[in-house]
């Protein structure tokens, strides 16, 4: 009997520290959610971040397939630096109640794809912010709250420290060829951090990506009210190619990288032209919008419930790559690593294929390499690496001193380098 409640014991012990905390990312695990989109309101193009007790709010929007109303809901979540969860209680980092529902709904008008689009704002009446940090909302049906339909990350955030920056190609590895360096101080004159080395948190995202984001950086020299972070190995990143762009905005014609449009009941299909392998060829400028997307249609006035869905079909006419996957990559994916967003290749065609449902709109796009038992994209073996390459930054402090219980979210600083690098 000793022997019995000695191994349970151990496999209790063993089972809890075993136990994975989840890390939230904006993920949809629903096929009848489309077109998530997490924005600051009234904007085309911005990242997901406000200021506490600003008067900005952030929209979110999302597509559900099928006729009719269902009754969503929302629950928030206060996240450390990391995306676990923090310990704090709702009741300390909002004002109002989880598992609001979302009210602001309309069914789609003449198209050939049904759908209903929801959208909801933070903060709202039911809804405000008592805490800066990293947040993630939880969307389900109210009837099933257990079962999440999807969720979105953002930011709210305390502007108490200033950031300078500075983006390289002259790096500590090579000379405008392959890479960039970021380089940034934190002015904290307004805001006295007297152990920076234990009590900040600072990490940095290059083009809203999360697979290659650095974390728990650490200052390269400690000056009065100034923390420096330079020649920093892990601050050179990958510099990438422009993001590749496409545009289809109705069945009538083709839109922007698109050769033929077709209809089998019951959807249109929009067939791109084929893509190529860019890492054997000098860089070429290209405006994108580093892997962001938006809804357009033409003659309507509004895209939301009018814009029609298409079924995609990308072709990346290239021979396989041995040791890993390719995989499409944008913010339309919500730049993950998953089976909707891993091309598959056709050995008979010889060429990778992948095809999405997607609405009208503009879209970046990236095919992006991920070796066997890796998590990290790599961009050469397709896109190939340019120091010329236009990225966006993005740079978020955080603050927790001894004894507090959350990461505070004090700075968050965005840059994009300008095209020449000399």
């Amino acid at each position: 009997m000793k022997r019995v409640v000695s191994f349970l014991f151990l496999f209790l012990i063993v089972a809890f520290n075993g136990k994975t905390e989840e890390i939230y990312n904006t993920s949809v695990f629903s096929r009848t959610i489309k077109n998530l989109q997490i924005k600051n309101a009234g904007e085309f193009f911005s990242n997901p971040v406000i200021n506490l007790n600003g008067d900005k709010q952030l929209e979110i929007n999302f597509d559900v397939l099928g006729d009719g109303y269902t009754r969503y809901a929302y629950s928030i979540v206060h996240c450390n630096a990391d995306w676990t969860p923090s310990p704090v209680l709702p009741i300390e980092y909002i004002s109002g109640f989880q598992g609001t529902t979302i009210d602001d709904f309309a069914n789609s008008m003449a198209t050939t794809t049904a759908y209903a689009n929801y959208r909801f704002y933070l903060p709202n009446e039911d809804v405000q912010f008592k805490l800066s940090g990293n947040y993630a909302v939880k969307v389900y049906d109210e009837s099933e709250p257990d079962k999440i339909l999807f969720t979105a990350c953002f930011y709210v955030a305390e502007s108490l420290v200033s950031i300078s920056t500075k983006i390289s190609g002259i790096t500590d590895i090579d000379v405008n060829k392959n890479h960039q360096q970021l380089e940034f101080s934190i002015d904290h004159k307004n805001f006295p951090i007297p152990h920076p080395l234990t009590d900040m948190k600072v990490c940095v995202y290059q083009n809203e990506r999360r697979d290659n984001f650095v974390t728990d950086l650490k200052p390269s020299s400690i000056l009065q009210n100034q923390l420096v972070y330079s020649h920093n190995s892990e601050l050179i990143f990958k510099a990438g190619n422009e993001y590749r762009r496409m545009e289809f905005l109705s069945n009538k014609y083709n839109g922007m990288h698109v050769e033929q449009v077709q209809f089998f009941n019951p959807f249109y299909h929009m067939t791109l032209f084929p893509d190529h392998s860019r890492n054997q060829f000098s860089y070429q400028y290209d405006q994108d919008q580093n892997g962001r997307f938006f809804t357009r249609c033409s003659d309507c006035s509004d895209p939301d419930t009018e814009a029609d869905y298409f079924i995609v079909h990308f072709t990346l006419a290239e021979d396989e790559i041995p040791g890993g996957d390719v995989y499409l990559n944008g913010q339309f994916l919500c730049n993950n690593f998953n089976e909707e967003s891993r091309m598959e290749y056709n050995h008979e065609a010889g060429q990778y294929e992948k095809s999405l449902l997607l609405k009208a709109g503009s879209y970046n796009y990236q095919y992006l390499f991920v070796p066997d038992g890796e998590k990290i994209g790599l961009t050469y073996p397709v896109e190939g690496d340019f120091a010329e390459t236009e990225n966006e930054y993005t740079i978020a402090v955080y603050y927790r001193p001894i004894g507090a219980r959350y990461d505070r979210l004090i700075g968050f600083e965005r840059v994009q380098n300008s095209m020449s690098v000399f």
